[in-house]
């Protein structure tokens, strides 16, 4: 069972890895189902047939190998499962922002920046309508939580729908399908308020930032910032009432990366390098991420970041997180 969202790569995989098969498709995939016919090795590309009807097939045909692949993920007990984990590029073969925004997600991160019109024209239309209705509901809010669905009257089985789809990853939207939809409009504060009540003060801080709620965000930063900090280093790292916290989680990255660096653990150290530049961009921070980016063969970013470290650069003010293109 090969399940994931359009542009995941699951034709390809499954052209390479099952060279020798029958390959039916659509209405020709179904035709074989209900004919009853027989290969040895077959794949269905999204069978027009409904899952009740697959599933009996499946049960009863004689075929020794059979793939499914589709974007209508349904449960088959004896089904080896292949999903965007697996399809999704790693971490290392993508550009640090473009990882960041499509997660790996194949054809986005091929077509990045111009990947809005494949979401809007590919992506949204393949999926179930209640799933389209969580995405753009929770397009501009944070994590998605079966019980804030209930609050916003967002049917909460979706949830695994885009899991399964890899449209939903650790419970949070693919940042590139999120801010390609037009949200539906929500009741922002009902959110921010239920974040801040049950575990999530970043979210909540995003949002009182996101709509100029100055007096809330101060307040929440000032009983949370350590939290908030931890959660959203990049949107809250520079903000003037978390300073000196920054500061001081910040020399706790770079204690980290050094002592990782000295292990050549590059990769590693990098990541908690640019956790302290998106923290405190101080001279320290600037020094161990350019030495970390020049092991890993990064030499012209490697340089720009000594440079930065050896003039003494440092971003002190604080720059709220940046609008997408539909929001101006």
């Amino acid at each position: 069972m090969v399940a994931a969202a359009p542009g995941y790569g699951k034709t390809e995989m499954v052209r390479r890895k099952a060279r020798s098969a029958r390959w039916c498709e659509g209405e020709a995939a179904a035709e074989f189902v209900r004919t009853r016919r027989w290969a040895p090795q077959v794949v269905l590309d999204e069978p027009a047939v409904p899952h009740d009807e697959l599933r009996e097939w499946l049960r009863h045909t004689p075929c020794e190998q059979v793939t499914v692949i589709t974007t209508r993920p349904f449960e088959w007990e004896d089904a080896e499962q292949i999903g965007p984990r697996e399809l999704a590029l790693p971490e290392a073969a993508v550009v640090p922002e473009v990882y960041r925004a499509t997660l790996g997600w194949p054809v986005l991160a091929q077509c990045w920046p111009d990947h809005e019109d494949y979401v809007l024209a590919t992506v949204m239309p393949s999926l179930p309508a209640r799933a389209q209705h969580l995405v753009t509901t929770f397009a501009r809010l944070g994590p998605v939580l079966r019980a804030l669905c209930g609050e916003l009257g967002v049917d909460p089985a979706a949830i695994t729908e885009l899991t399964r789809l890899g449209v939903l990853v650790d419970g949070r939207l693919v940042p590139a399908v999120a801010e390609s939809v037009e949200p539906t409009a929500v009741n922002h504060q009902l959110a921010a308020h239920w974040y801040a009540h049950n575990g999530f003060p970043a979210a909540a801080a995003r949002l009182h930032d996101r709509l100029g709620q100055h007096r809330s965000l101060a307040a929440l930063l000032d009983e949370r910032g350590g939290e908030i900090l931890r959660a959203e280093p990049t949107i809250f790292g520079k903000h003037p009432l978390l300073r000196d916290k920054a500061k001081a989680l910040a020399a706790v990255h770079v204690e980290r990366a050094n002592e990782l660096y000295d292990e050549a653990r590059y990769p590693e150290a990098l990541k908690h390098a640019d956790l302290a530049v998106q923290l405190s961009a101080d001279r320290e921070a600037l020094r161990i991420r350019g030495h970390a980016l020049a092991r890993l063969g990064r030499i012209e970013d490697a340089r720009i970041c000594l440079e930065r470290a050896q003039a003494g650069d440092e971003i002190s003010w604080y720059e709220p997180r940046a609008r997408t293109r539909r929001q101006g």
